[in-house]
């Protein structure tokens, strides 16, 4: 029963979007049971330099050359926006129809890890930089799938995908590994998805027309990495979206999230209630694809969830932004063009914005080469600009 339906739940969400057709996984069956192994190895040789006018501007907490030693130039050989990633997926298909998926995905890096991502404080050794992405069980049925634990969440999960610089590096190289990834346009026109605990519920695809909802376990509301912060949690964070896909690839999306924190009985007990909203849609013609997407927050954050969402006086920061790229395939080749901003709506003048350009060659099933070229710029009314231009080049296989 449901092989189309197993099939279609068989991967991560990572694994869909990444993995090529070409791509060989390994796969066994003992009894009723099917173990498929998929993962990405790869890296990358990046050169950042950092442009920093007299007192730059520096409101995000992810804004350019703030992970560089001194905002100097940085070198390094280090993970582009994906980690290493193997993946160990277990399937079987119930009597009574069921089908029951357990994922465990683990994702390392390469680099010497700094612990600010300053060059001074690296150094050859073996310390590890380790992540948990995925670990859950889902049960699907002709009712649509439920999954319980660790993945990627709802909120702008399409978002994180139609990036270009996914398989590359885009920004923030300049923390040369300190973070264990770069980050793409993360917090340069989306908020990244993140992977979160979660209980959520996908129903069902009828005629290109899916939902999607779920408790996700609550964050913190902090602004950057200090006080003022939120983080007594007594209710889950809600996520949700409806997507609707086209056949030939093109789709288009909505998605929100929502969450209460309130601040510690010592500081006043004040509450809060963060909120994001996102809509977005993908064209494919032929080799040619376009994506637009755009989001609207209130104490969302400036790049990851809930992450740099409030002032010094802890009220909420409200940011919104877009990303928009264009890509064209032809052979083995495909050339793509990124520009995304997220401003901060509270301050004169904030935007944090990155330009990607981006070669990639398909050098054999599931190897690919990248070159690129990425700018990242963070600006404000009375600061000077800050500015990180990366230049890099890399391998990425997908197997």
């Amino acid at each position: 029963m449901n092989n189309k339906l197993l099939n279609i739940t068989k991967y991560s969400a990572l694994t869909i979007a990444m993995l090529s057709s070409t791509a060989q996984a390994i796969s066994f069956s003992e009894g009723d049971w099917t173990m498929d192994i998929n993962g990405i190895i790869g890296g990358y040789y990046t050169q950042t330099e950092c442009e920093l006018d007299a007192n730059p501007s520096a409101w995000s907490t992810f804004s350019a050359c703030a992970g560089a030693e001194d905002g100097q130039d940085t070198a390094s050989v280090q993970n582009g926006f994906l980690p290493g990633w193997i993946n160990f997926i277990a399937t079987t298909t119930t009597d009574s129809g069921l089908d029951i998926k357990a994922h465990f995905g683990f994702s390392p890096g390469t680099s010497n890890p700094a612990a600010a991502g300053g060059q001074s404080a690296r150094f050859a050794g073996a310390v590890a930089v380790n992540d948990v992405r995925n670990l859950y069980l889902s049960v699907t049925s002709d009712m649509g799938t439920i999954k319980i634990g660790r993945d990627a969440a709802i909120f702008q999960v399409d978002a994180t995908f139609s990036d270009i610089t996914v398989p590359s590096v885009g920004t923030q190289a300049n923390t040369a590994g300190g973070l264990n990834t770069t980050f793409g346009a993360v917090a340069t026109g989306y908020t990244f998805m993140s992977f979160q605990p979660q209980i959520s519920y996908s129903s069902p695809v009828v005629n290109g027309l899916q939902g999607n909802i779920g408790v996700f376990q609550p964050l913190a509301i902090q602004a950057n990495f200090a006080a003022p912060i939120y983080n007594v949690t007594d209710s889950p964070q809600l996520q949700g979206s409806v997507t609707y896909s086209i056949e030939g690839g093109s789709k288009l999306w909505a998605s929100f999230v929502t969450q209460k924190a309130e601040m510690s009985k010592a500081l006043g007990g004040k509450s809060m209630r963060a909120k994001g909203y996102e809509l977005g849609g993908k064209l494919v013609l032929g080799g040619f694809t376009a994506n637009l997407s755009g989001f609207k927050g209130d104490a969302l954050g400036d790049g990851v969830m809930f992450l740099g969402a409030l002032d010094a006086a802890g009220e909420a920061i409200e940011t919104s932004g877009y990303l928009a790229n264009v890509a064209y395939k032809f052979g083995a080749n495909k050339l793509s063009a990124q520009y995304g901003v997220t401003e901060n709506d509270d301050i004169d003048g904030a935007k944090n914005e990155s330009f990607t350009l981006l070669y990639a060659r398909d050098v054999s099933p599931g190897l690919l080469w990248t070159v690129e070229y990425t700018a990242h710029t963070t600006s404000q009314t009375g600061f000077g600009d800050a500015e990180a231009n990366t230049i890099s080049s890399g391998m990425l296989l997908f197997f």
